[in-house]
């Protein structure tokens, strides 16, 4: 088998080059252990056409357009490119909400107007594409502060963005491959991308029903058409789980020699 991994590019992974890094080469240790021939390649490089997959961690519009391209001649790509496109923020709110995937109340803001009768605190998030920068995702206390973020995303060129409740309680990441694999943990906020959960304080944690997380989280999977995913659950004091962030290709940095044989596991196995 001839697989093809692609890095994804910095400028997508804010203050977790590395760790993005990491886990595409254990999976790369673990597809040349079971057999596989593995070329890496950046996001500026052309994709072969003699070749089995590509495992990939790209977001990029230009590197999705040839995924698809590479599709149609018959190559498998993890995660295609459609289910990436799925998770830019405000097309994946969208499909949970249409799946009945318990999530915050969101939002789609423009104007002042747009925050009469929504209640604070809250988050403001850019509504296209990935979180980026430190100011894509913004806690507000008030209109006035929610504004403030709305402008600032502005002037770099965002043009949507989402009003999202705050949830309060524990946050819970979890990482998943397929409908087999399923794992979380609570963040080390020193770690984590940007460092917000800080904002809901200590953790608490608070009993849950793992089983109906991973539920959740398998049939958020499934209507994003994602296969190797992960994000962020929030649990309150009751038990309740709201989903407040799905992403495709996590770093796996708590789990990343499991999840590394996990992924290598269901590309082998797809491909033959």
């Amino acid at each position: 088998m001839k697989i093809v991994t692609i890095a994804r590019n910095p400028e997508n992974s804010p203050n977790m080059t590395a760790n993005d890094a990491a886990i595409l080469e254990c999976v790369t240790k673990e597809l040349t252990a079971m057999g596989a021939t593995v070329f890496a390649i950046d996001e500026n490089s052309e994709i072969p056409q003699d070749i089995d997959a590509i495992c990939h961690m790209s977001r990029s519009t230009v590197v999705l357009k040839k995924l698809k391209a590479a599709q149609e001649h018959g190559i498998t790509v993890f995660n295609t490119p459609e289910s990436v496109e799925n998770c830019s923020r405000i097309t994946v709110m969208k499909l949970l909400e249409k799946h009945g995937i318990p999530q915050p109340m969101f939002r789609i803001v423009e104007k002042e107007e747009d925050f009469n009768n929504l209640t604070f605190p809250a988050w403001i998030k850019r509504g296209e594409g990935w979180s980026c920068h430190k100011n894509d995702i913004c806690y507000v206390t008030n209109s006035k502060e929610a504004i403030k973020a709305i402008e600032e995303m502005r002037k770099r060129g965002i043009k949507s963005f989402v009003y999202t409740s705050h949830c309060k309680g524990d946050i819970v990441k979890f990482y998943g491959i397929g409908n087999n694999y399923f794992t979380y943990s609570y963040p080390v906020v020193e770690s984590t991308k940007f460092g917000l959960e800080k904002i809901n304080g200590e953790t608490m944690h608070y009993p849950f029903d793992t089983d109906k997380m991973q539920h959740i989280v398998t049939k958020a999977a499934a209507a994003t058409n994602l296969t190797i995913y992960g994000g962020d659950c929030i649990v309150d004091e009751k038990g309740n789980i709201s989903l407040i962030d799905l992403n495709d290709f996590p770093s796996f940095s708590s789990v990343r020699d499991e999840a590394a044989k996990e992924i290598a596991n269901r590309i082998m196995n797809t491909l033959r």
